[in-house]
């Protein structure tokens, strides 16, 4: 009986040793681990810091590297504008005699150059003024042959005084009924003699023809249509320069100015175009309170279509800063503007307080010294770099 519990008492004992063994091993073991994981914090810790690329990585990845120095902020003031036609290069065509319009060749939208014919017109008008045109010029070489006759008779003379100054009279009267003749043909558009017609001219044809280059904008004609000086069959636009009017709202007004420079906005994927301020409108209007402005445009690829719709941005004044960079070297961290800085154990963040910015540069308080090297363009990749480090994978050290 002893003997068995003898036995008993040391089985457990030696099963309390054991747990106490392995009680103690496992706690070793969770230290160790904590340990462990610590040390791999502060080794991440450690690759947060610093940044380190080779040349080549640095060339590869277009990673833009500048000196940290003073620029210009411009104040700007963006407004809403509209492409328009340019009036001084709008044309309307206007017949100079009524006429039955005969022949089209031109249609809406197409291109035209000068001395293009756009139309004919059958003019009763018209060839009445060529026929008196060329009777008129009949009379007077007739005038003309006689008073030549009546000269050399009175040299000789064969003729009275009275004869003679009736013929210089009559001779200077058809000049004058011929030469207004050819100036009524000449206010019309037609320069040519008639007189040289044959029994097939035909007199009442009457040419409509581009008197500039551009592009059929309007076109009011049709065959069969009667038209007069009141008609307008066609108006066509030169679109090399086009006018951009903006509305400037009467609480900007005084900001405006002819002369500011600014920039014309699409949003289209047409490329932006810098110009001026030529024109401030000195009246407000009563509907919208606002004023207009003008910018004119050069437009020879006729990407600016009157119509369109654009934002202009209007320079206001240049604000000179000691440290300006441009926006893509900012990045964020923890909600937390940087730029990265280039020293001689890499790349490092640093924090930065930013002030003032247009549309591609900004202003920055503290962070940043001049003469520091930063990155300009592609700071992403360094920020990609450091997440990669935060996992243990990566360049960081």
């Amino acid at each position: 009986m002893n003997v068995l519990l003898t036995d008993y008492i040391t089985n457990k004992i030696r099963i309390y040793f054991l747990s106490y063994v392995f009680i103690l091993f496992v706690s070793c073991n969770a230290f160790a681990n904590e340990d462990n994981e610590h040390g791999h914090e502060e080794e991440g810790e450690d690759h947060e810091e610093h940044i380190e690329l080779s040349e080549n990585e640095i060339k590869e990845f277009e990673i833009k590297i500048v000196k940290a120095e003073s620029g210009s902020i411009k104040e700007t003031l963006t407004v809403p504008g509209e492409v328009t036609l340019n009036p001084d290069r709008l044309v309307h065509i206007v017949p100079r005699v009524s006429g039955i319009t005969k022949n089209v060749y031109k249609t809406l939208g197409e291109r035209v150059e000068t001395g293009d014919l756009l139309a004919t017109l059958s003019s009763r008008e018209l060839a009445e003024i060529k026929a008196e045109t060329d009777a008129a010029k009949s009379r007077y070489e007739l005038a003309r042959a006689t008073f030549d006759r009546e000269k050399e008779l009175r040299k000789e003379g064969l003729t009275s005084e009275r004869e003679f100054l009736e013929a210089q009279q009559i001779r200077d009267n058809a000049y004058i009924e011929f030469n207004l003749n050819k100036q009524k043909l000449r206010a019309i558009g037609i320069e040519q003699n008639v007189s040289n017609c044959n029994d097939d001219c035909d007199l009442t044809l009457y040419e409509i023809r581009s008197p500039a280059d551009g592009i059929i904008t309007e076109k009011h004609v049709v065959h069969g249509e009667l038209l007069n000086e009141e008609s307008r069959p066609f108006v066509i636009a030169n679109l090399d320069q086009v006018w951009v009017n903006l509305t400037i709202y009467q609480k900007d007004l005084e900001k405006i100015q002819v002369g500011q420079q600014v920039q014309v906005v699409s949003g289209y994927n047409i490329p932006d175009v810098d110009s001026e301020i030529v024109y401030i409108s000195p009246n407000v209007s009563e509907e919208t309170r606002s004023a207009a402005a003008r910018v004119v445009i050069d437009n020879k690829d006729e990407k600016w279509r009157p119509g369109l719709f654009v934002s202009v941005v209007v320079t206001l004044s240049n604000i000179t800063s000691d440290i300006v960079i441009p926006k893509t070297a900012l990045e964020t961290i923890n909600n937390q503007s940087v730029v990265f800085i280039k020293n001689q154990e890499g790349f490092e963040p640093h924090p930065v307080t930013l002030g003032r910015s247009d549309k591609n540069n900004i202003e920055v308080l503290e962070g940043l010294r001049a003469g520091d090297k930063y990155v300009a363009k592609n700071a992403f990749v360094l920020k990609a770099q450091m997440q990669k480090a935060s996992f243990g994978d990566g360049h960081g050290h």
